[in-house]
C-alpha cells in the first residue's frame, strides 16, 4: 500500500506552515537586505543648483526622461555611487534641506 496520501488533511497543515515560514522569512530579509541598488542624482541649469533626488542605479536615465516630460528644465546631471535605499532618502532629505533647490518641493521647508 502506498504511504503518501495527498489528500491527507494532516500532511497539509506541515506545507501550509512551511509555506507561511518560508513568506515570513523572504519578507524579514527583504526588510534587513542592505542591497546597495539607489543613487543619489543632482540637476544644474546654467551652472545652478535645481534638484535633488535619488532612484534605483538602474532606472536613472528614466527618471531623467520623467523629468523633462514634467516640465524640469535642467541641462547637466549628476549622481553618484549606489548605496542602500535609506542612506539615500537620508542623504536626499539633508542636501535639499541644504541646498533648497528650485524644484524640489518635499524637505523644502
Amino acid at each position: 500500500m502506498n504511504n503518501l496520501n495527498l489528500n491527507n488533511r494532516n500532511n497539509t497543515i506541515p506545507l501550509l506552515q512551511l509555506g507561511i515560514a518560508a513568506v515570513g522569512l523572504y519578507a524579514i530579509n527583504k526588510l534587513i537586505s542592505t542591497s546597495n541598488n539607489t543613487v543619489n542624482y543632482t540637476l544644474w541649469h546654467r551652472n545652478r543648483l535645481v534638484y535633488h533626488g535619488i532612484c534605483y542605479a538602474d532606472r536613472i536615465q528614466l527618471r531623467l526622461n520623467e523629468h523633462k516630460r514634467h516640465g524640469l528644465i535642467y541641462d547637466e546631471y549628476d549622481h553618484d555611487y549606489a548605496k542602500p535605499r535609506e542612506k539615500a532618502a537620508l542623504l536626499e532629505k539633508w542636501l535639499i534641506q541644504k541646498d533648497r533647490p528650485r524644484y524640489n518641493y518635499q524637505h523644502n521647508y
